[in-house]
């Protein structure tokens, strides 16, 4: 069990990301089970803005939790719509100061590896939108993803070389099932991370914390954020469950309730 005290605990801030209710969710009944499991803070993930609705509309429903981040996937070939389909999101999150927006894609060929025009094509989209969010304050990180163009730290290392403002958003479980260590990725990636996600995974599909038999530390993991004073937003990321998302919601909070880290928000967070 961690050994970090309470003061290290509020060193993070904690969310919880929309993901494991669908794309187009009730969303007040989802916001509803996500405060209910103790969380403050969440992570919209890859709802359109249609499905959002306005401004005041989605105040109303969160009802007090906090719009850390907001997330999207792209296709590569990266196109001009795409684009601004992201600029245009980006400018929604900036209305509920949203501190980053995550990027994800583009789907990966079984057949071959990205090729070298394929990464600089993603690498100029996401500094594109990086430079976008620069102006309105809303930082862009993307998600090294199983199955998308930058899987392993090698292909991440193409990504930061090609850009300047983008920022990653480090996920444990995708991390892990490349055979690489999380806790040196946030060591060799401290200055370029914009925010972590967290999730389990265990006989071909992701599960709760703690739950996951790939060997993924989440105390070290933690302990590593701590020692780093992280600022950004951690945030838990359950893709699927074969719990209900409440009961899913309610056992990731316990996961690390359980090991003294506190979800409440302190002022000004």
């Amino acid at each position: 069990m961690s050994t970090s005290t309470t003061s290290e605990a509020h060193a993070l801030r904690f969310a919880y990301s929309t993901i494991n209710w669908g794309t187009k969710p009730d969303l007040a009944a989802a916001f509803g089970e996500i405060r209910a499991a103790g969380w403050q803070a969440l992570e919209l993930f890859d709802h359109s803005l249609d499905w959002l609705g306005t401004p005041q509309y989605l105040t109303q429903v969160l009802d007090g939790l906090h719009a850390a981040t907001f997330f999207g996937g792209v296709e590569v070939p990266v196109s001009a719509e795409s684009l601004t389909i992201h600029k245009r999101r980006m400018d929604y999150a900036a209305l509920f100061g949203a501190e980053m927006y995550g990027l994800v894609g583009g789907g990966r060929l079984r057949t071959r590896p990205p090729s070298a025009d394929e990464y600089k094509n993603l690498a100029q989209a996401c500094e594109a939108l990086a430079a976008y969010g620069d102006a309105i304050g809303v930082g862009l990180a993307y998600h090294p993803h199983v199955g998308c163009t930058i899987e392993t730290e090698a292909e991440i290392d193409i990504l930061l070389h090609e850009t300047q403002k983008t920022r990653l958003c480090l996920d444990a479980s995708h991390i892990g099932l490349v055979g690489e260590d999380p806790v040196a990725h946030l060591r060799k990636y401290q200055q370029r991370t914009g925010y972590i996600h967290l999730k389990d995974w265990a006989a071909g599909k992701f599960v709760e914390m703690g739950q996951g038999t790939i060997g993924l530390d989440f105390d070290a993991i933690l302990r590593e954020l701590c020692a780093q004073r992280f600022t950004g937003w951690v945030v838990v990321e359950q893709s699927r469950s074969d719990e209900s998302p409440a009961r899913s919601a309610q056992m990731n909070a316990d996961f690390l309730r359980g090991r003294h880290y506190a979800l409440e928000l302190r002022a000004g967070a």
